[in-house]
């Protein structure tokens, strides 16, 4: 009964995602730390190697053309086009000749200005949550090797 408790311990130490929703004594316990010892130089490099290092990973950018095109990617927007196409269409059935292009050439031009405004506001937003990602802290103080 003592080794499935152990492997019970272990698989709990594997899966403790919530730990710091957790009471420091229950989760000190769950990786079996001595908090006056700490960890040793080599607890620290068997945790490193079986769970990376203690970092954020780095996000990539959205790219710019995805931004372009995540603005067309709405369904008014889409409707917009169809009734472009549409008026334009009329219009060169009618012989309407370069009229035809006015009101086709006045909802693409909205519809452009809105997406020039949806990338400048997304591309801001996201300049503004790596400046907030800059202000988080860098250092910790830790217990090794007591």
């Amino acid at each position: 009964q003592t080794a499935r408790a152990k492997t019970s311990v272990a698989a709990d130490h594997v899966n403790m995602e919530d730990a710091h929703a957790r009471d420091i004594p229950d989760v000190l316990a769950n990786f079996q730390v001595d908090p006056n010892r700490g960890l040793s130089e080599d607890e620290v490099l068997k945790a490193r190697i079986a769970h990376g290092s203690n970092e954020m990973p780095a996000e990539a950018g959205t790219p710019f053309w995805k931004l372009v095109l995540k603005q067309f990617d709405d369904l008014l927007v889409k409707i917009l086009i169809g009734a472009a196409v549409v008026s334009f269409c009329l219009g060169l059935a009618d012989g309407e000749g370069a009229s035809a292009f006015v009101e086709p050439g006045v909802i693409i031009l909205i519809l452009v200005a809105n997406a020039t405004v949806g990338v400048m506001t997304e591309t801001n937003a996201e300049k503004a949550i790596e400046e907030l990602k800059a202000y988080q802290a860098d250092l910790a103080t830790v217990l090794r090797g007591g």
